[in-house]
């Protein structure tokens, strides 16, 4: 495996630290080659009955030195190994981020996590522990190689073999352990979005008497994923007793080369003891490598879906484009697609005038909820234009576009904060004031006086502490809290009783006032009072204008309407 290419790639932005490690490690090596070299000329001094007091002392100021060093070398371990994970995770964070709602659709999000987490978890110690290991090795080891070798062709030559044949071990058995980490990889992350699924679908699971079903399922992943592990492990137990044989008989052989070279006379007495002391030196990068090794492959096989998300094509948004700038939102020969085969939406033009109300109807399967999408700015487009006063809905301004939106989606969204928290994210900066405004006019007020710590109460994942209708009601104080300039409600009360959303509608007028907004919704109370209803079916507009306009011009939009009034009578 050596030094992985790709993998080095991906260590951008923290290999300052990787560097510095590596240096510490290596002085660590070296004050172990100075400590057998001092140790051995006191010996020696001894022997010839001089004064050895000064080499005595040196020995034991690099025995304190590699002391000293252990700490900083620890610590920079474990900053280097935090450092590699925050680079590679924020790195993650932003290239799912600027992927896209779209993009991410396509990927469970129980293997997504456990590639931020666990997989990068076992890379880290690649940059960590392995590249400094093999950096000492190739410093330490063979440059005391190459000295041994100057001394003595034999005994250099024996050690060379030694050190050659463990570092050789590995390339025989990386294909295999490559291949069969992939897999024990993949099939681990699909136990953990499976287990996601089955947390997340457990009422679904227990009213149809499936968790049996599911269990087994289970457990046979993880049966196999077992399997493979210890497979694994019997090839890691191989290489281990090849590691330990070429180690063993190379340091031995060259030390008995040693001994029979100097009964020939071909080495001093005086470099013997020398030799033998760095023979002890030379092997212990080469151990402590042996060791590294398996926490390198183990990285290098969770690499793999690390550097498939980092290299996903992200999607091409419109690039900026030229506009007559006018008072309002303007869509202009706007055509969209999922797959980039069929169009959900064809050729859409039309002004949404500043400050005023606006409903798109239609069946579902007609494109309203992916309009809404494209007006926030969460689908990237390449056919047409979008562009709101002197902004465009472009890859250079999309940051901005999406600051002027706030949006209440039909499928609401809390996470595992209290309320508060929940609600500021929208607006971190907002007063007090502000919050209660929102409160009132989501109708809240009666839920935060009845939850144990009020605001500050935590709702848990997913916000299972509410139910549908005031996790929805959450959604909106959010959406008003942001005090955006254009506003989406995509079907944003459908989850709202009649009482709820008509109290909740009384505190929106005033706020909607000014504003500019997008109504979703299949209720006829939501969308008859709005400035301008645009029909929709298969994806284009048939008609605009007013409640009663539409209902004397256009056959689809009265029938809708119809069949809305027989479902409520």
């Amino acid at each position: 495996m050596l030094i992985n290419r790709s993998l080095w790639g991906l260590s951008k932005g923290a290999r300052g630290g990787i560097f510095i490690l590596c240096i510490l490690t290596c002085l660590g090596g070296i004050t172990t080659l100075l400590q057998s070299y001092y140790i051995s000329e006191t010996i020696n001094k001894v022997v010839r009955g001089e004064g050895y007091f000064s080499y005595f002392a040196l020995f034991l100021l690099f025995v304190l030195l590699q002391i000293a060093l252990r700490y900083p070398t620890t610590n920079l371990t474990m900053v280097c190994e935090a450092g590699v994970k925050s680079v590679l995770r924020e790195r993650m964070l932003d290239k799912l981020y600027r992927m896209g709602t779209l993009s991410l659709s396509e990927e469970r999000s129980g293997i997504l996590s456990a590639a931020l987490l666990d997989r990068v978890e076992a890379l880290a110690p690649y940059y960590s522990v392995y590249i400094p290991n093999l950096a000492m090795v190739f410093l330490v080891s063979f440059g005391c190689n190459l000295y041994i070798l100057s001394l003595d062709r034999g005994v250099g030559g024996l050690l060379f073999l030694g050190i050659l044949g463990i570092i050789a071990v590995p390339s025989f058995t990386y294909k295999y352990l490559w291949g069969t980490g992939t897999k024990v990889w993949k099939e681990y992350e699909d136990f953990s979005a499976d287990f996601l699924d089955n947390l997340q679908g457990m009422e679904t699971l227990k009213n149809l008497k499936a968790c049996e079903i599911r269990k087994n399922a289970m457990k046979e992943l993880s049966y196999s994923i077992h399997k493979k592990t210890m497979d694994n492990m019997k090839v890691t137990t191989l290489e281990n007793f090849l590691f330990e044989l070429f180690a063993t008989v190379g340091s031995l052989l060259s030390v008995a080369y040693a001994g029979y070279s100097c009964f020939k006379g071909n080495l001093p007495v005086s470099l013997l003891i020398l030799v033998m002391f760095l023979i002890r030196s030379c092997f212990a990068p080469v151990y402590s490598l042996m060791n590294a090794w398996h926490l390198g492959y183990n990285g290098v096989s969770a690499s793999q879906k690390i550097r498939q998300i980092l290299s996903e094509k992200e999607p091409e948004w419109r690039e900026a484009f030229a506009f007559e700038e006018k008072n309002s939102l303007c869509v202009q020969e706007v055509s969209f697609s999922y797959d980039g085969r069929e169009d959900v939406l064809r050729e859409l033009n039309f002004d949404l005038e500043l400050g005023k109300i606006h409903a798109f109807v239609g069946k579902s399967g007609d494109g309203k909820s992916t309009l809404a999408s494209l007006l926030a700015g969460l689908y990237p487009y390449q056919r047409g234009k979008i562009h709101l006063a002197k902004l465009s809905l472009s890859r250079e301004n999309l940051y901005r576009w999406r600051e002027k939106i706030g949006a209440v989606w039909q499928g609401t969204y809390l996470f595992n904060m209290s309320l508060r928290e929940n609600l500021l994210i929208a607006n971190p900066d907002a007063a007090e004031e502000r919050i209660n405004e929102a409160i009132r006019c989501a109708n809240l007020e009666e839920l935060v006086r009845r939850l144990p710590q009020g605001l500050d109460t935590e709702l848990g994942e997913g916000g299972a502490m509410l139910s549908g209708g005031e996790r929805q009601r959450v959604a909106i104080a959010r959406c008003l809290l942001k005090n955006a300039e254009f506003l989406i409600f995509d079907e944003a009360t459908s989850s709202l009783d009649e009482k709820n959303q008509s109290m909740i509608q009384d505190g929106l007028e005033s706020l909607l006032k000014g504003k500019t907004s997008v109504m979703i919704a299949h209720r006829l109370s939501t969308i008859i009072g709005a400035d301008c209803i645009f029909m929709l079916k298969g994806g284009k507009i048939i008609a605009r204008g007013k409640h009663n306009e539409l209902l004397e011009t256009c056959r689809e939009y009265k029938s809708l309407i119809e069949s809305q009034r027989s479902l409520n009578v």
